[in-house]
């Protein structure tokens, strides 16, 4: 594992803003410009999706189904046109669709 670190860098200072540790490693991150999020996708030990607030990244949720979650890592995530759904793969080669839920929604 590496040291699973999330880093918010301001490059022009070559110096960093936030950071937060994920407890895994990072295998993959989606910004979501609709609410100011970062999502990352992770390996070892969790493999799971964890949902970032910007700028303070605090980890808000985490994205496991009920009856499912991935078995190997993370190593992409994409966005809908319409921001509503997630789309996951990870090493285990399963790929997953996620419905996205708004704050306070469950």
């Amino acid at each position: 594992m590496k040291d699973g670190i999330l880093r918010v860098w301001d490059i022009n200072r070559e110096k960093v803003i936030r950071s937060a540790a994920t407890d895994s490693q990072i295998c993959s991150l989606l910004w979501l410009p609709q609410t100011s999020e970062l999502i990352t996708g992770q390996g070892l030990p969790g493999n799971q999706m964890k949902i970032w607030k910007y700028p303070m990244l605090i980890n808000s949720s985490e994205l496991h189904g009920k009856y499912f979650s991935h078995e190997g890592r993370v190593l992409h995530i994409a966005l809908s046109p319409d921001q509503s759904r997630l789309f996951s793969v990870a090493a285990d080669g399963i790929a997953c669709l996620w419905k996205r839920h708004k704050s306070g929604e469950s």
